[in-house]
């Protein structure tokens, strides 16, 4: 029966607007009347209360259905309806309560609750129902399930957390609210992250979550810090690093206190096993004071790996020679304004028994390499960067930067497996160095670079060195009157797999016009620079021609050209070269100036006929293919990768009908010079290839 007065309908008058049937379901007040006519009133009115209570038992007996059918948006819209036709009635009430329930919104159970406990009467039955729906309800929005503790490991790792955003880094402003929720995500989170929280910090204004969370931080990295001296405080606040292993710090500038930094690593020295040290890498800034590495190490010895971009200063005179530092492994010193004299070499590896990886910058004359085979014949790496002093001068302003070296050891056979040597010609000697790390290591070499003049003549103990393990060999030279240093190894290499080589290189000895290429070679990479002479014009072509003239079927798979600044055009000879290639699967060629449209389709025309195998193809550089050359390359059956730039907004539409009909092609990268392809251009090409992955 419809409750259409209650004993607290002043105070419901007061909340909630009278709807048109609270007042028509009311029994009226006859002035003037007679007894048959009162009870004819009478009966009409409960024939109407009757009527609307049955719309609301329907209503509510659809609303059950269609919440058992998990239509819960029209189950509610039937209870909205039953509130607004019945609005003092609990019903309605009480079917919104059901329905939320199945949903499990607890919350919206307790809001339903309290608007039908302000209108229903206090004394009848449904509103103790709904007094007794909100309790449970406060019960149950109270109740935290554990499901992450439940989920297997792999699952949360996998799966949960990188829904919710989670990759195990933290951004020191934003923070991870998850990690409130409790103490089980805490630990997830931490299983996740490896163990550890991993933040990065921007600033200074950024360590506030980095501070919150120091107990549980594994690894920091501070992407600024050239502001203030916060970061000379930032380990002595009340925080426990207790757990950090990893720091990086970028960006540090000449007025952050430098003792004082390397002081405040005290605090995580139990603890702290890889360090980082950068200066910024924009700019021309240089830093004046240097950091002490022997400090560095004395505040951190349980270091294992130490890499600094910094001023530095390697002198161990001033720590006891007992002191070492077993535990580091690797070492990285990087700063052309630093030096380290043989004296210190040495040094280093007497206080660091352990040193696997070792790479300097830089380091004076050339016996480091007999250091280190005389201290440490089995170093897994070493790379050297090494600038030397004229003999005619004393003075450190003298000092000519007159060689670059890289070496690296790797363990093997027990020599050195890669070396990378650069030196000038205005040291006469240097060639001879490496001449004997040559003699030495010929059997061992996987990798070999060399950029140095040879100065030398009929040196027949050189020339008839085997090269039986060398796959990647790269030849440059200073484009001097001297030969290239190594121009005779492509044919001691019977395993060449990667050749790269420079123009100067090439045209430094005549012989490499008629040189055999191994059968082995696959790659080849030829940097084209402009040498301001015309004596051997044919150089480039004749030694390209040597791969299409082989008798057995050429190897050569890759090919990539580019050519500097100093060219203004690809010749056509060049191109008459370059399409001859029919093994050719990959091919690449860069370049600086405009390519113009008429020599571009042709050389597409050329390739179209000269490398049916090609497979990828990449034009790096200003001006794009036209239609037409895409037309061409159709013929390619095998192509299916191809970049090009592509700047200027004409002839789109030219180029959406080439592409329309192009089965083979399946990738496309769109280059620009200002390093954002047209949006229009790639979105309708997306639209008009949905089959091609187009990418930017």
């Amino acid at each position: 029966m419809i409750h259409a007065f209650a004993p607290n309908s002043h105070a419901t008058a007061t909340r909630l607007k009278d709807p048109p049937w609270n007042n028509i379901c009311q029994q009226p007040t006859l002035i003037a009347s007679r007894p048959h006519y009162a009870k004819r009133a009478s009966h009409s009115t409960t024939q109407l209360q009757q009527c609307i209570q049955n719309v609301l038992n329907v209503l509510d007996d659809r609303a059950i259905v269609l919440t058992l059918s998990a239509n819960f948006a029209s189950a509610l819209r039937d209870a909205s309806a039953m509130q607004e036709l019945a609005p003092l009635s609990p019903l309605g009430y009480l079917r919104a309560v059901a329905i939320y329930s199945e949903q499990g919104r607890q919350r919206a159970v307790v809001n339903v609750c309290n608007k039908g406990l302000s209108v229903v009467d206090t004394k009848g039955p449904g509103y103790s129902k709904l007094e007794e729906a909100k309790t449970v309800a406060m019960q149950r929005d109270a109740c935290r399930v554990d499901f992450v503790g439940q989920l297997p490991l792999e699952m949360v790792m996998d799966v949960l957390f990188p829904m919710l955003g989670y990759d195990g880094r933290l951004d020191g402003k934003k923070g991870c609210p998850y990690l409130d929720v409790s103490k089980t995500w805490l630990d997830r989170a931490l299983q996740t992250a490896g163990g550890g929280l991993h933040f990065n910090i921007a600033d200074q204004c950024s360590i506030t979550e980095a501070v919150r969370y120091a107990q549980h931080t594994k690894t920091i990295h501070i992407e600024n810090s050239s502001q203030g001296l916060w970061l000379c405080y930032f380990f002595q606040k009340r925080a426990n690093f207790c757990s950090l292993q990893e720091l990086t710090i970028k960006g540090l500038k000449g007025y952050t206190a430098l003792h004082d930094l390397v002081s405040s690593f005290k605090a995580v020295s139990n603890t702290l096993t890889h360090l980082t040290i950068w200066k910024p890498t924009m700019g021309a800034f240089q830093p004046i004071h240097p950091l002490h590495v022997a400090d560095i190490l004395i505040n951190c010895p349980h270091l294992v790996m130490l890499d600094i971009v910094y001023r530095f200063d390697a002198d161990f005179s001033a720590v006891p020679l007992t002191k070492t530092w077993p535990q580091l492994t690797t070492l990285s010193l990087n700063c052309r304004n630093s030096v380290i004299f043989n004296g210190q070499f040495v040094e280093i590896l007497k206080r660091l028994p352990s040193l696997k990886k070792l790479m300097l910058t830089a380091c004076i004359e050339t016996q480091p390499m007999t250091m280190i085979q005389h201290y440490y014949p089995s170093m897994i790496a070493l790379q050297l960067k090494a600038k030397y002093k004229s003999a005619s001068s004393s003075s450190s302003s003298e000092r000519l930067e007159q060689q670059h070296q890289d070496r690296w050891m790797r363990a093997g056979r027990g020599g050195l497996e890669e070396i990378s040597f650069s030196g000038d010609t205005r040291d006469g000697d240097t060639w001879i160095h490496m001449k004997r790390n040559m003699l030495q290591q010929h059997h061992n070499l996987v990798h070999l670079e060399l950029n140095l003049d040879y100065a030398g003549n009929n040196d027949d103990d050189l020339f008839n060195v085997e090269f039986p393990c060398l796959k990647t060999l790269a030849l440059q030279c200073r484009g001097s009157s001297n030969a290239c240093f190594g121009w005779w190894i492509m044919g001691k290499a019977p395993l060449l797999e990667e050749l790269s080589i420079t123009t100067w290189a090439i045209e430094s000895y005549p012989a490499l016009d008629d040189f055999t290429p191994p059968h082995s070679l696959r790659k080849l990479v030829m940097n084209v620079r402009h040498t301001g002479t015309h004596d051997r014009p044919m150089a480039i072509e004749g030694f390209l021609h040597q791969f299409s003239q082989q008798k057995e079927k050429s190897s050569l798979k890759e090919l990539k050209i580019h050519y500097d600044d100093g060219n203004r055009e690809i010749p056509v000879t060049h191109v008459a070269a370059i399409c001859s290639l029919r093994t050719v699967q990959h091919l690449t060629i860069s370049y600086s100036l405009l390519w113009k449209q008429s020599k571009m389709d042709y050389f597409t025309k050329m390739l179209a006929e000269g490398c049916p195998n090609l497979i990828s193809l990449e034009l790096i550089g200003p001006g794009h293919p036209s239609a037409y050359a895409i037309n061409l390359l159709k013929r390619l059956q095998h192509l299916r990768h191809l970049a090009f730039h592509m700047d200027s907004t004409d002839q789109y539409r030219d180029f959406w009908y080439a592409f329309r009909t192009f089965p083979q092609l399946k990738f496309i990268r769109i280059l620009s010079a200002g390093g954002m392809a047209n949006p229009e251009f790639v979105s309708y090409l997306k639209g008009l290839r949905p089959d091609i992955k187009v990418t930017t």
